[in-house]
């Protein structure tokens, strides 16, 4: 037996656009797109397997443009299921030199992680900004608890309406399903690197009203979570995904961090967040280092030379299909800090 095909490519606004129909198909809508629209078009005849044969995936092969080869939609196929996925998470905390504590704060709740950047402008009207944030983590994990990872955002949500602190915070959560969806939403400064075969494979962009003042959540801020930067993106076994604060991206370049996550690829996670932490502090305390601060001070008119002082929270993870994986629950909350937000 045989089998009609044919594949059209053609150009749209959007970009190319692929159709492939086997049979009876090449009549369906898809098909409809005319020849002389198309960049190209081919059309063959492929040998189908006989009756009661075992299917197995065709060789036939379309030569596209560019050499590239698009392997021929038979009805076949392998019956390889993909493993669900998990995350290995490592994370490293790392206070501004000149503070005790720090005003990041985080949480990993299994597959669904957070950071949050307290602004310490409020310490100036006599607060202490670590706790806004600090509740703000705890709030979105204990919705996260109840909600589920495919949730995050909501229960990021839920919490910034009910956290009555008093100051302001920057927000990041993701969750990530078995299937490898990863979804979530990036308010303020802080951000996501995802990292795959040693090539950024995407990031969140800064979020600001003007240089050095970040979209935020607070007790006098307008800005809300729905502002911010959605995160929907699909990740796979062997990808790592970097969370931060902005201690880490003020003080090391994309470029470094890629280099640092792939050459440690089979390292631990907290290995990596640790390596990464202590390159940030570096150059931080380099008065002499031309850092990602310094060029985007320059850009908006700010003298500024050297790395920037911070907390630097970050959080490491290593996309894997092995199930023997235990995802952990873990808060940065101090205890005295839970009892002071409590009362």
């Amino acid at each position: 037996e045989t089998c009609d095909f044919a594949v059209m490519v053609g150009a749209a606004k959007a970009g190319a656009c692929l159709f492939v129909g086997t049979g009876a198909r090449l009549g369906g809508s898809g098909a409809r797109v005319k020849e002389e629209q198309c960049v190209s078009f081919w059309t063959g005849t492929a040998a189908l397997p006989a009756r009661g044969a075992r299917r197995q995936q065709s060789r036939v092969q379309v030569s596209m443009i560019g050499g590239i080869k698009l392997p021929f939609l038979g009805g076949g196929g392998g019956n390889e299921k993909k493993l669900p996925v998990r995350l290995n998470a490592g994370f490293a905390f790392l206070a501004h030199p000149e503070k005790q504590t720090g005003e990041d704060a985080f949480f990993i709740e299994g597959s669904t992680v957070g950071v949050f950047d307290g602004v310490g402008g409020a310490a100036v009207n006599g607060v202490d900004p670590r706790l806004y944030s600090q509740n703000l983590a705890l709030l979105t994990m204990r919705n996260v608890q109840e909600n589920g990872p495919g949730a995050a955002v909501k229960s990021l949500i839920d919490a910034a309406g009910a956290n009555q602190m008093i100051g302001a915070s920057t927000a990041c959560v993701l969750g990530v399903d078995p299937s490898g969806r990863m979804n979530g939403i990036n308010l303020g400064d802080s951000g996501v690197r995802i990292v795959r075969d040693g090539k950024l494979l995407w990031r969140t962009k800064e979020q600001q009203h003007f240089f050095n003042c970040p979209y935020q959540l607070g007790s006098d801020s307008t800005d809300s979570v729905q502002m911010g930067q959605n995160v929907n993106q699909r990740v796979r076994n062997g990808d790592w995904v970097i969370m931060a604060s902005d201690g880490l991206y003020d003080n090391v370049f994309d470029r470094d961090i890629v280099e640092i996550v792939t050459s440690m690829g089979d390292s631990d996670p907290t290995e990596v967040a640790e390596a990464l932490g202590t390159l940030a502090i570096q150059h931080a305390k380099d008065p002499e280092y031309s850092s990602p601060f310094a060029e985007m001070a320059a850009k908006a008119g700010e003298p500024h030379t050297g790395g920037k002082l911070d907390d630097v929270t970050i959080i490491a993870l290593k996309v894997t299909d092995d199930q023997s994986i235990e995802e952990m629950t873990l808060i940065s909350v101090l205890e005295e800090d839970e009892a002071a937000m409590a009362e």
